[in-house]
């Protein structure tokens, strides 16, 4: 059975054209430089059953560590691992930093209550994707490499950089459905409360959808919703995919990665969220609050 599930997992990465064109990053998440300019041909996105799910996952657990390397030059120190398993290759980033800081951090531009940078919850993050639907985040497992534990992310296709599309001028081709998913993305870093969203972590594939990486700076305690003046419409899936977060099985889920306290305040800013969509929708009607 077990050699059966590893020919599965190959014949469906056989079918992808690895493209890695993930963009350049602020701080040292940097998945890879930019390889693709908007005036490249990009090649047809993957699928969200090739980046998440069985396969991925499987694949990444298994497949044989070729080379690692470096990318970037800030504190996190990620490392590109060229992986092979049964004949077919992927690349995926693997992240080890975890650092966490009792008190208040003074950031470049804030100051924060009890720091924590880690690759748990890069896990965490991509566990919570997966419970509600969002299906932006590449599959992202724990894994030990070289007698380091770290997460290890599937290295997703995309065409550029939401900072690289900005500086090419490149405008998407239906606005509205381009801010149908910044209102995921947005949803999903407020539920999360991801302190570090930015440009350069917003990967845009060829049909204009996005992959969100880098959510080492998650899961605060917050009981607040950062921006909740951005809730203008909400997706219908997402709506019914954040009322499956339950505690308890959050704790199994994502229970290894992110503390207690962290779970019961993503609960509290789930129920803020929804609270907002009824407001919304008594305001203008279903029809206009939904999408």
């Amino acid at each position: 059975m077990h050699s059966i599930m590893r020919i599965g997992v190959a014949m469906a990465l056989a079918a992808i054209v690895w493209v890695p064109t993930h963009g350049i990053r602020l701080r040292a998440q940097a998945q890879a430089p930019a390889q693709a300019s908007a005036a490249a041909a990009p090649a047809a996105p993957e699928t969200w059953e090739q980046y998440q799910g069985a396969a991925a996952e499987t694949f990444l657990k298994e497949a044989r560590v070729r080379s690692m390397k470096g990318l970037g030059t800030g504190v996190t120190l990620p490392q590109k691992a060229e992986l092979l398993l049964d004949g077919a290759t992927h690349f995926a980033v693997f992240k080890t930093i975890d650092e966490r800081k009792v008190g208040i951090t003074q950031l470049s531009n804030t100051a924060e209550m009890n720091f924590q940078d880690s690759w748990q919850l890069e896990v965490a993050a991509y566990g919570i994707d997966r419970v509600i639907g969002l299906k932006m985040v590449p599959a992202t497992i724990e894994r030990y490499i070289n007698n380091n534990v770290g997460s290890l992310q599937w290295w997703v296709q995309s065409r550029f950089s939401e900072a690289d599309r900005r500086k090419d001028n490149v405008e998407p081709p239906d606005r509205d459905a381009w801010d149908r998913v910044w209102l995921k993305m947005y949803l999903f870093d407020q539920l999360i409360a991801n302190v570090d969203r930015h440009m350069n972590n917003i990967l845009i594939t060829a049909d204009f959808d996005l992959r969100l990486i880098d959510h080492s700076r998650s899961f605060r305690t917050t009981k607040e919703l950062k921006d909740p003046k951005v809730f203008t419409r909400f997706s219908r899936e997402l709506v019914e995919g954040i009322k499956k977060l339950e505690y308890q099985d959050l704790r199994k889920k994502v229970g290894k990665y992110i503390m207690d306290d962290q779970i019961k305040a993503m609960l509290i800013r789930r129920d803020l969220i929804l609270k907002l969509v009824n407001e919304r929708v008594a305001a203008v009607g279903e029809a206009k609050a939904l999408y």
